[in-house]
This record gives structure tokens, C-alpha cells and sequence, in this order.
């Protein structure tokens, strides 16, 4: 079918049921539905490769025109554990924190708690994708059982 509505969405597993009402509708003929994580959805969105896009809220200000349904949301009422820093010192003697590509609302989140909660002010490092093993080899961090401390959850 030609002139498919190019979708583009959070394939987390918080998703999972709006993704499945999504492929068992009838509108689902209309689509064409991609899934990747959210900081590549608003990349495609800004770009112009999707149509419409489920994205992190910390994307909107980069958006020349965004739509808010206030109807639905990807949300849960107290912890969910999908963030957290981790580290082999406490988080005031940590000096760099490779923050993780996938979601820009958890880089932002991280950096105002960080700032004004922790009143901390670490080295901010954002990993990329593939580069982040080499990254961590050559910062000294890539040894057995680094990311086994979890320091705090955000």
C-alpha cells in the first residue's frame, strides 16, 4: 500500500502494549511501523524519515512542531528501575560519568539531579554507539565487574 504513514517508536518493553494495540488494530494497515530506541526516533523524526514518532519529552524544545496527546503516555506511578548510575566510588568522588546514548530524558535527568541534588559536577561523557567499549578501554574503565555497583537509582 502506497503512502503508509512512516511510525516510529520506543521498541523498551514499558512499549510493548501500546506497540501490540498498535499491530492488532485496523490502522495498523496504514502504517508503516519502525522500533529503535528513543534517542534514534527523535533523530529520525527531526530528520524528516518518520512521520510521526513516540519520543522522549527532553526532545521537544529540538522540534519545530510537536503534538502533545494528553490522553496516553508512557509513565508508572514510582520506581521503575530503567535508570540508575553506577560506579565503583561514591557518586561525590566520581570525576567522569559516561552517560548512555539510548535516552536524551535520562542523559538531562542525570544532569540536573547531578547539579542540584547531588550538588556534584562530574566530567559528563555521552558514549556512542560502538564507540563506547573502546571509550571505556581506553579511560582504564573496561575491567571485570565495573558496572556491578549500582550507586543510586534515579
Amino acid at each position: 500500500m502506497e503512502n503508509r504513514i512512516r511510525v516510529g517508536a520506543v521498541s523498551y518493553l514499558n512499549t510493548k502494549p501500546l506497540l501490540y494495540g498498535i499491530e492488532h488494530s485496523a490502522v495498523s494497515r496504514w502504517l508503516n511501523l519502525s522500533v529503535d530506541y528513543p534517542a534514534r526516533v527523535a533523530k529520525q523524526l527531526k530528520a524528516n524519515e518518520i512521520d510521526l514518532g513516540l519520543v522522549p519529552v527532553a526532545v521537544l524544545p529540538e522540534l519545530s512542531t510537536y503534538f502533545i496527546d494528553a490522553e496516553y503516555c508512557i509513565g508508572a506511578n514510582g520506581p521503575v528501575g530503567s535508570v540508575g548510575i553506577y560506579s565503583d566510588v561514591p557518586l561525590e568522588q566520581a570525576e567522569t560519568l559516561l552517560l548512555d546514548y539510548q535516552s536524551k530524558t535520562s542523559i538531562n535527568l542525570a544532569r540536573i539531579l547531578l547539579q542540584h541534588h547531588w550538588q556534584c559536577n562530574p566530567r559528563v561523557v555521552q558514549a556512542q554507539p560502538a564507540s563506547h567499549q573502546r571509550y571505556y578501554r581506553r579511560c582504564g574503565y573496561w575491567r571485570q565487574g565495573f558496572f556491578t555497583k549500582k550507586a543510586i537509582e534515579i
